[in-house]
């Protein structure tokens, strides 16, 4: 065969493809069950009374997954492919940031109904409180995993997190945003610490990537 058989590869969106990938490495660990109990948790969301939404169902739906975040960071270093991984190019720019948008969209998931509902009551401060929390709670399994190398300091932290903020309704550690009212100084807190979480993942993947 000349090269001038030879047909151009085509090029698409390769970030899009980068999270859809690792979308689907998140999900293959939830059982049949997990997925039925996330169902019976979306048809609550639906159709229970918004107030019993915010108080009970959406504290119960961000801790479901936890067991899926708490393998992000470090999955890469337990199956032995990070020498491979961190050889391809951008390696913390192209997967970390994918992980970290695979996360949220399992969040987002979890919660999907309760967002729309949110949406046409208009009530912003709740949307915008789990909009946050979808990106802090896979920042935190990120930086814990990726400093850690396992999953127990993630789940140990965000049972405790869980517990003490969505369950009891204590402003300062509800990650939701839903279940209590925020002061603006409360909202650059959680901001920041979602930064910072994401930050110090960064920095651990990039100590990685060169060694």
């Amino acid at each position: 065969m000349s090269a001038t058989q030879l047909v151009k590869a085509r090029r698409g969106p390769a970030f899009a493809g980068v999270v859809r990938a690792e979308l689907a490495l998140l999900l293959k660990g939830a059982s049949p069950w997990w997925w039925v109990g996330l169902l019976g948790l979306l048809i609550a969301e639906l159709f229970a009374p918004l107030s019993g939404v915010r108080q009970f169902v959406l504290p119960l739906a961000s801790f479901w997954p936890a067991l899926l975040w708490s393998a992000l960071g470090h999955r890469e270093q337990q199956q032995g492919v990070g020498g491979v991984l961190y050889s391809c190019p951008r390696p913390v720019a192209r997967l970390l940031p994918a992980s970290w948008l695979a996360g949220a969209a399992v969040m987002l998931l979890a919660g999907a109904p309760a967002l729309v509902r949110f949406v046409v009551a208009g009530e912003s401060a709740a949307l915008a409180g789990w909009l946050l929390g979808a990106a802090f709670v896979p920042a935190a399994a990120l930086a814990c995993g990726v400093w850690t190398g396992s999953a127990k300091t993630f789940e140990v932290l965000y049972l405790f997190l869980w517990y003490t903020g969505p369950m009891h309704q204590l402003a300062v550690l509800d990650y939701t945003g839903v279940t209590a009212p925020r002061s603006p100084f409360l909202w650059a807190g959680h901001a920041m610490l979602t930064a910072g979480c994401f930050a110090l993942a960064w920095w651990g993947r990039s100590r990685q990537a060169v060694r």
